[in-house]
């Protein structure tokens, strides 16, 4: 069973650095808590963009033990704290802004669109220097990547397919040789684990 939860916050550099504070609003003034503020679901890290700062260049997944509930500013109440001691990786990847009837942001890639309408699914998973054997381990989402484990060093990836199978928690997609159209790997992405 995983117990793991995926959040993510936006950054302007390529960094691992996780804030040990949050800003939150009780009532006429702004106070300090232990934490960092976060969105659950990556669709919504435009709610952590501040209107006065340009967009977001890179973003940060984080796989935590576990979150709190808080009242921030999020407009979907999506927002949530995030205790340093609970994080157990940290996934820094480029972004890109998208805007349409409101700014969102998807992974910066050059030959595989990340939200496209192509005819065969875009899975994300982890690769190494070395990468492992046949059958791939990949995930639907970005929000899904809590079940996979990575390791310090390896970069993400999207990789496009024809056919998978999903493993017996139908969390986890698997992909065979065979089954591969095409991969990208973000070179400017990298995982470190704590």
């Amino acid at each position: 069973m995983n117990n793991l939860t995926m959040v993510f916050r936006g950054t302007h550099t390529f960094t691992f650095d996780l804030p040990s504070t949050a800003k939150i609003e009780t009532g006429p003034k702004t106070v300090d808590v232990s934490g960092f503020e976060a969105v659950c679901d990556f669709r919504r890290l435009n709610e952590l963009q501040p209107t006065e700062e340009p967009p977001f260049t890179f973003a940060q997944a984080i796989c935590v033990t576990k979150i709190e509930d808080w009242d921030f500013r999020g407009i979907h109440n999506a927002s949530v704290l995030v205790l340093k001691e609970a994080v157990r990786w940290v996934l820094c990847f480029p972004v890109v802004p998208v805007f349409s009837e409101e700014l969102r942001y998807i992974p910066e890639t050059t030959a595989i669109l990340p939200d496209g309408n192509d005819a065969l699914r875009v899975f994300y998973f982890f690769i190494r220097s070395t990468p492992a054997g046949p059958p791939i381990r990949a995930v639907t989402s970005l929000d899904g990547l809590d079940s996979l484990s990575p390791q310090t060093g390896a970069r993400l990836a999207l990789i496009r397919a024809k056919a998978w199978r999903w493993d017996q928690a139908e969390s986890v997609i698997h992909i065979f040789p065979q089954d591969v159209r095409d991969i990208e790997i973000i070179l400017d992405s990298e995982v470190r684990t704590f």
